[in-house]
């Protein structure tokens, strides 16, 4: 039996380069061109890049809070950060790659053992980066404290 699941969101021009995105029973976003190609931008506003990023390295935390919790490895903090690289292509800009830096505090030596197979397994199983054309780069460190 193939599992499946849908994610449905529907989006707005709002006015110039600015639009929504709309997704039921959540808050609605605001989404602008970036700076890099549209100097008159909002500088608050979300672009399309900024969320594939943010797809990413968002993924990469929340699958790796889960996959610790099945490798029984106790996890006190994380963070995780990333950079996106365009690149021009053979059809104009494009991630060439992505790459992320976690940092995962974890109380105790046997933790550490655990979270450092749980790191490369939810970086091996992030659904949204398997589904990038990009390559998504993961360092991590597993410090105790």
């Amino acid at each position: 039996m193939t599992e499946e699941h849908r994610y449905e969101m529907k989006s707005n021009w709002i006015k110039e380069r600015i639009v929504t995105v709309e997704i039921e029973g959540k808050q609605t976003l605001d989404i602008a061109t970036p700076q890099d190609f549209w100097p008159k931008s909002p500088k608050n506003l979300l672009s399309p890049e900024d969320l594939f990023v943010a797809s990413a390295v968002s993924c990469y935390g929340v699958t790796l809070s889960g996959v610790a919790k099945r490798f029984h490895a106790e996890l006190t903090d994380f963070s995780v950060t990333a950079e996106g690289h365009l690149k021009k292509g053979e059809f104009g800009y494009e991630f060439e790659e992505i790459n992320m830096s976690a940092r995962i505090q974890v109380p105790t030596e046997k933790d550490k053992s655990r979270m450092e197979k749980a790191a490369d397994r939810a970086h091996k199983y992030c659904l949204v980066a398997n589904s990038m054309k990009c390559a998504v780069n993961l360092e991590y460190e597993v410090a105790i404290g």
